[in-house]
């Protein structure tokens, strides 16, 4: 009998199977594309969540406006701990710690009757042993700080440079040498409370051209410039850089990483925070670096804001660094400016303002085949001065060469003339000026000289310090003629303040102006 005879009996079943299985296949494909949906859903989820953004129907019950408001209510308290911690430890002292903003427990050594239990409150470094601070919480408005204020101990640190350590948020820190010169640090991992301060950490700022060389966790930091640390036990520690260079030690090897990049070791052993490891390979700064930079400083708040330093860059600085030693070398004679002195204001934590010192000048550093020149923020340059005379509202470091004339201010200008008598054409190389930030909006804003603009990068934070701080338009002529004048404005976003500003103006000639209000 050929096929097509066949019975329907014969060929049912077969045909019966065959859908099952096909029905079977499909349900199969559609369980596993409903799974991997899923997935994708939960992740994208997530990494809006932790963005700041919750999606409609999340369990979490919370709405943009409501994650809004909760980031807005965490910038304030950022704010109020920030402006506190500046207010209370602006005037620290060398080898000192200051009790920054709430809450923070220490352990001091036995018999140490000075009080550290609210903020403000200032005990020496060696009467300290350990300190732990606060995480932050909205709820309880606390966010633990602590402001250390150490000698700069490089060979080429002048006498006298300070280099500032903030302990902020969920963090403890043992001072195993009673000196800082070598402790052990580690910061805790736990809910963010807040995204512009992803993690809890320490906060380091060298003072430009000198450095900080110290033990942490077993292994061995040397760091020119500012840096945050954070440490996790049994996990990792990591260093970022923002600005200069840094070197690490551990485990007998060692690694050279600067600005824009971050190096970490593993932490493990008894207590959990004994480096463990050698240095990783650099890794480019991340956003949660960035960020933490930015809340507590005003800046490095995006890698344009970064000027990057290579491994063979640092390698250089670094070396050049602790195989020199300064050499103070006369300067010439100036007029002496008697010291200003500001009223308290809301500086960010690690960009302290400057003590006004006496000028001097470092010895250069020898060249490396594979350094870049970068330029590097100054010391403040207004001399001191014994005298208690009420301060004069301008001088001249250039004798008769380049006169100041007709000082004005009004509403967000200061203004002032230069008169070129110098016998040549004369260039401004550089300004400098202590400001006051109020109200906490305050910037300067931009520079001109007769009519044009000569800068506009914006400062939020005093001191102002260009080039060094964002370089001069570059087509603007900042020349003045032989025996011209030329009207030079200081403009600011805000309206000024009574008093509490000085600023100076550098010629290419080798001298400068001052002007106070």
């Amino acid at each position: 009998m050929n096929s097509s005879s066949r019975s329907p009996s014969h060929t049912s079943p077969r045909r019966s199977k065959s859908r099952r299985k096909r029905q079977l296949s499909s349900c199969l494909y559609l369980f596993v594309g409903a799974f991997i949906a899923l997935i994708c859903t939960s992740i994208a989820g997530f990494a809006l969540f932790r963005s700041g953004f919750v999606p409609f129907g999340l369990s979490s019950g919370l709405t943009a406006t409501a994650v809004a408001q909760s980031n807005a209510s965490c910038q304030a308290l950022i704010d109020r701990a920030i402006q506190a911690s500046g207010s209370f430890c602006d005037e620290t002292d060398s080898n000192n710690v200051c009790y920054g903003n709430t809450t923070i427990k220490a352990e001091l050594v036995p018999n140490i009757t000075r009080r550290f239990s609210e903020r403000g409150d200032i005990v020496a470094v060696n009467e300290l042993k350990r300190l732990t601070a606060s995480p932050l919480n909205l709820d309880t408005k606390e966010w633990g700080i602590a402001v250390f204020k150490i000698i700069a101990n490089l060979p080429r640190s002048l006498p006298g440079e300070t280099v500032t350590m903030v302990v902020f948020g969920n963090a403890t820190l043992d001072n195993a040498s009673g000196n800082l010169e070598s402790f052990y640090f580690s910061s805790e991992l736990g809910q963010i409370a807040c995204e512009k301060v992803p993690y809890d950490g320490l906060l380091v700022n060298s003072p430009d051209g000198g450095g900080i060389r110290f033990n942490i966790n077993g292994a061995e930091l040397t760091l020119i410039g500012k840096a945050s640390i954070k440490a996790i036990k049994n996990e990792k520690m990591e260093v970022a850089v923002y600005k200069g260079s840094a070197r690490i030690v551990s485990e007998d090897q060692e690694q050279y990483f600067g600005a824009g990049q971050k190096v970490s070791v593993d932490l493990g052993g008894e207590n959990g925070n004994q480096a463990t490891s050698g240095p990783s390979e650099p890794q480019p700064l991340s956003q949660d670096e960035l960020r933490t930079a930015c809340t507590l400083t005003g800046q490095y708040c995006s890698e344009a804001e970064v000027t990057p330093v290579s491994e063979e860059e640092a390698q250089g600085e670094i070396q050049s660094e602790i195989t020199s030693t300064p050499t103070l070398v006369p300067t010439q004679t100036r007029t002496s400016i008697p010291t200003i002195t500001f009223e308290p204001t809301n500086t960010l934590l690690v960009l302290p303002k400057p003590t006004l010192s006496p000028t001097i000048t470092r010895t250069p550093k020898p060249p490396t085949a594979t350094k870049t020149p970068r330029p590097k923020a100054t010391q403040t340059p207004a001399p001191a001065s014994t005298n208690t005379s009420p301060p004069s509202p301008t001088a001249s470091a250039c004798g008769s060469s380049v006169a100041l004339s007709n000082f004005t201010s009004s509403g967000t200008d200061i203004s002032m003339d230069f008169t070129n008598n110098s016998g040549s054409a004369i260039t401004i190389n550089r300004f400098f000026a202590n400001w006051v930030k109020t109200p906490t909006s305050q910037k300067l804003d931009r520079l001109i000289l007769n009519g044009t603009l000569i800068w506009n990068t914006s400062d939020v934070d005093t001191p102002t310090d260009i080039p060094a701080e964002g370089n001069w338009i570059s087509s603007a002529d900042r020349t003045i003629g032989v025996g011209a004048t030329e009207n030079f404005v200081v403009r600011f976003q805000n309206d000024l303040q009574p008093t509490g500003y000085e600023i100076h103006v550098f010629f290419d000639i080798g001298c400068q102006v001052i002007a106070i209000k």
